[in-house]
């Protein structure tokens, strides 16, 4: 007998003061499914809220970063996928039906993917070319967005996806150890995608799923300038260690002396010109490279000040 979707897979949505946009996400999300909603805020209301979702179950593990948040998830899934996405998403009609389906018709996929609209538009960042060489440890050339014109008309297969909707085998993820709790927040996803890669595991993107993206809307308006603060200092972090990770170490050190000097030649002009916002943010990527380089950690904190609505 064929199972349901159901029993297949599980839902996992991570938090961290979404606001509303997370209510149109599960309104997307099929009844039949379950739904982990793993909180990294402190938003009491949130967990009222979903009350009224019969397939929801609430888990508040305080503010620690994507990697402990997905391998959290993973530990309390007991269906064979699991399905990530975020609360600013909002998945087309039979997007996950159609990507359980391509389980089926591409069997040495870990992952499969929906194709991605930013704010309605055919999303620039719908998937990555990493030209990994495993053999020199280095990226052939430098990482750029990958800049597309055409839709694609059928499934085709990628090296990296952003974590905005994936759907994965979950003994897939355990055979590689599952997330990197080091990594709080930013290239978590690229990290799981090339390590998937590197163990003979295909990426695979599906045409007929789709996904809507309203970027920039996960959060609060009331700390969007404190959350900006705290990206700017986490994907200077995450950057340079998931290079570390996969790269050889003369080419982490020539990056890392390479944003460190731009940075304190920028702030030189910076003070002068008495740009005090840009002399900031380059203090925050400064910051982050010498967390790196002594090792004292892989998180930010930030205050963040709320004053909560109904």
């Amino acid at each position: 007998m064929q199972k349901k979707n159901g029993e297949l897979c599980t839902v996992v949505l991570p938090t961290f003061f979404p606001g509303n946009e997370i209510f149109e996400n599960l309104k997307s999300i099929p009844l039949d499914l379950n739904v982990l909603i793993i909180d990294n805020s402190y938003d009491d209301k949130l967990k009222y809220k979903l009350k009224k979702y019969s397939n929801c179950s609430y888990f508040n593990i305080g503010d620690v970063g994507l990697g402990k948040t997905f391998n959290f998830a993973l530990e309390k899934v007991k269906t064979p996928y699991i399905l990530l996405t975020q609360p600013d998403v909002i998945l087309r009609k039979n997007c996950i039906n159609n990507l359980i389906i391509g389980f089926d018709k591409y069997k040495n996929a870990a992952m499969v993917v929906p194709i991605i609209y930013d704010n309605n538009i055919y999303s620039k960042y719908d998937f990555y070319d990493l030209k990994y060489s495993k053999e020199k440890k280095e990226f052939l050339y430098k990482k750029k967005k990958k800049q597309i014109n055409q839709i694609p008309s059928g499934d085709f297969c990628v090296d990296a996806v952003n974590a905005t909707t994936m759907l994965i085998k979950v003994d897939a993820l355990k055979k590689i150890g599952g997330w990197d709790n080091n990594i709080y927040v930013y290239l978590e996803d690229i990290d799981i995608c090339l390590r998937l890669t590197l163990m003979g595991y295909n990426i695979i993107k599906i045409a007929d799923a789709v996904a809507d993206h309203k970027g920039w809307s996960s959060h609060f308006d009331e700390i969007k300038s404190t959350m900006n603060m705290s990206r700017i200092w986490h994907f200077t972090w995450s950057s340079l260690y998931f290079e570390s990770k996969f790269c050889r170490n003369s080419i982490v050190v020539k990056k890392t002396f390479k944003i460190i000097t731009l940075c304190l030649v920028k702030n030189f002009f910076n003070l002068i010109l008495l740009r005090f916002n840009k002399f900031k943010i380059n203090n925050i990527k400064l910051s982050a490279c010498f967390a790196f380089m002594f090792k004292k950690g892989s998180y930010f904190r930030v205050n963040h000040k709320l004053n909560y609505k109904n």
